[in-house]
């Protein structure tokens, strides 16, 4: 800042301002003399000879740096280079700007102070303080990328190649189907930029509607992810944690699970992704080593210690891997069927007992837990945990007991669009005795329920169609039970059906069963005499059921279609509680199937999985996830060795 441009900026001469700052100003009015001293004192004019003062008595040793207010990393830049300058002797003046004109503004402010260099980062694309400061002969250097301007030194955090490395960890995992989410900011076309290289080089079309821009991060977290999540996307890339955040909510929201049905990796973070699980995978733009290699260059310039060689560096980012990014689902298992659940949904009061009551007898119990339950809810959360790609077709009341169990599903990894809240009715309950040697006895009261009819299946005819299997308990109501059970028919599903509370199963609908799986009571009930479990089975596959699965309880069980017979010994756990077994076999052996497994191995998995469920307490709690069982997976590949060696012949036919 010079007087000249003081005089221009107040629109006077210049003698009439020198004047004014020399004290001679007795003839100019008072309003000239406050205006220019204003602007003096706005951009901090200082004479030349206190600079000269200042010069002569020591040396500045001083950066300025100007950086924009809304950088959202500022804080980690003005730290590296405030330590790297302060370590090599140097003090660091900060300023922020809003506008062009602010960055303007400082600019002429420091040109009449004694600053060694200024780092700036440009808030617009114009080249008027590039302009300026080539003019005023301050030593600079760009916190930015600017390609028009080879020669002058830049230092900077890579987005380009950022974005391009987390779209490539995503599409090194197997993922085709990725998404993008930006906000309208200076970095949101170096970010597509570096997405569409990657998706290029794998040979992915790029599709427009894949990539969101909001107006700002909360939108574009809130709304962006809504809609990718609506296109099913297997992955996205966000261009910071504020954005990820967002997404982690709108996969809750949707039921989706993370990583197994989006994979999340972003591009910057500031340390919030600590507090997301699972843990976020990230790309790091290094700011830390822009700062330390930028006051680098800076003093290789104006201290000539070493040869300069080049005027623009940009810092490699890192890929920091957590545990949000995995293998597409149809990587890991194999397949991606669809499994359906229509069932109850209740809570399930449990009351231990010594033994189960006989009629007329009161018992004492000092132990009562409240947990969620209910056959289609159990089946449904027990899919989703094994790793199944589970809708849940069922009816809730529209009160707290009905929010929490929604909740479970979410939770769970089920996906939502089948269920119902009821108006009028409050959400199904059961009232569990569990004795101690793990019997148990169940009252439900239906409640909601009862309003899953054949009118809110048909609502959800779509998700039969695009479905491959479906679990049915018939805990609900009969007509609704049969109804589905001829529409998973027309429509190619494979039903898997769980006879619970049914006294006796109509002869003429057993045709459409692929899989009827009673426990012994259950068959007992359905097919009435004294006739063995094999002779039952083979009379129910008569009638057209295509395969019976009859649960025993620590005996195992026993499957029979029209070629074979074969017996499964129960899995070897202590039973605490038998009252969801029944439910974590179905749902094991549903997932099994799903992923292509033949029919003993299926049926194995599904044993394990019973069987660890009752070596817990309650139902739904008690269902095992993938992790649990791959802990037993040696036993139960020895398992499955075993029962082919036993009927290697039916089983060669069999598979």
């Amino acid at each position: 800042m010079t007087i000249k441009d003081i005089a221009n900026l107040a629109q006077v001469s210049v003698s009439t301002v020198s004047k004014i700052l020399n004290n001679k100003d007795c003839a100019i009015s008072e309003e000239t003399k406050k205006r220019v001293l204003e602007i003096a004192k706005q951009y901090q004019y200082m004479p030349y000879s206190k600079i000269r003062q200042i010069a002569v008595g020591s040396c500045g040793y001083t950066f300025a740096l100007i950086l924009p207010e809304d950088l959202q990393y500022k804080q980690e830049l003005i730290v590296s280079i405030e330590k790297n300058a302060v370590k090599n002797g140097y003090n660091i003046m900060v300023y922020f700007t809003k506008t062009l004109s602010d960055e303007i503004k400082y600019i002429q402010i420091l040109s009449g102070k004694n600053i060694d260099a200024i780092l700036l980062y440009p808030i617009a694309e114009e080249k008027e303080s590039i302009q300026m400061l080539q003019k005023q002969k301050i030593a600079y250097l760009l916190l930015k990328k600017q390609k028009d301007l080879p020669q002058t030194m830049q230092v900077y955090g890579d987005y380009i190649t950022a974005t391009y490395l987390a779209t490539k960890h995503l599409i090194q995992y197997g993922h085709r189907k990725i998404g993008l989410l930006l906000y309208e900011n200076r970095h949101s076309n170096e970010c597509k930029e570096g997405y569409m290289q990657a998706l290029f080089e794998a040979d992915i079309l790029f599709e427009t509607g894949n990539v969101f821009i909001g107006q700002d991060e909360v939108e574009t977290g809130r709304i962006g992810a809504h809609q990718l999540i609506n296109r099913n996307l297997s992955a996205v890339v966000c261009e910071n944690e504020v954005i990820a955040c967002g997404t982690y909510a709108a996969c809750e929201r949707h039921a989706t699970t993370i990583p197994k049905d989006m994979s999340i990796v972003c591009v910057h973070t500031m340390g919030f992704y600590k507090t997301l699980y699972p843990k976020l995978d990230y790309v790091a733009l290094n700011w830390e080593e822009v700062g330390r290699q930028a006051i680098e260059m800076l003093l290789q310039k104006i201290e000539g210690k070493k040869e300069f060689v080049r005027f623009r560096r940009s810092i490699l980012p890192t890929l920091i891997e957590g545990e949000s990014v995995t293998n597409p689902f149809e990587k890991i298992h194999g397949s991606y069927q669809k499994i359906i659940v229509v069932g109850s949904m209740n809570i399930d009061n449990i009351i231990n007992v010594e033994k189960l009551p006989t009629d007329g007898e009161t018992l004492l119990s000092n132990h009562l837990a409240i947990l969620p339950g209910g056959k289609g809810l159990n089946q449904a959360t027990a899919t989703g945990k094994l790793g199944g790609l589970v809708y849940a077709v069922g009816s809730l009341g529209n009160d707290a007991d009905g929010k929490k169990l929604y909740h479970c599903l979410v939770q769970n990894g089920v996906k939502t669009e089948g269920v119902y809240f009821s108006t009028t009715l409050s959400t199904g309950k059961a009232y569990i005795n569990v004795a101690k040697d793990g019997e148990s006895t169940i009252v439900v009261y239906q409640g909601a329920n009862r309003e899953l009819d054949t009118y809110q299946i048909r609502q959800h005819q779509k998700l039969f169609q695009e479905a491959h299997y479906c679990l049915l308990s018939l805990e609900i109501p009969q007509k609704t039970a049969i109804y589905t059970i001829k529409m998973c028919h027309e429509t190619n599903v494979i039903v898997l059906v769980k006879p619970a509370t049914i006294e006796t199963l109509q002869y003429d609908i057993m045709q459409y069963i692929d899989y009827l799986i009673p426990n012994e009571k259950e068959l007992h009930k359905i097919v009435q005499g004294e006739e063995s479990i094999e002779q039952k089975a083979a009379f129910l596959i008569e009638k057209g059921v295509k395969n019976v699965i009859v649960t025993l309880g620590n005996k195992g069980c026993y499957f029979r279609n029209k070629q074979y017979s074969i017996y499964f010994d129960a899995a070897p756990f202590e039973p605490q509680d038998t009252t969801g077994a029944a439910d974590a076999f179905i749902s094991a052996f549903a997932v099994a199937k799903s992923e292509g497994k033949d029919m003993i191995s299926a049926i194995v998995f599904a044993t394990y999985a019973a069987g660890i469920s009752i070596a817990r307490l309650g139902a739904q709690p008690s269902m095992p996830d993938r992790i649990t069982m791959d802990l037993y997976q040696k036993e139960i590949i020895e398992m499955i060795e075993e029962v082919k060696k036993r009927v290697s012949k039916e089983v060669a036919m069999l598979m």
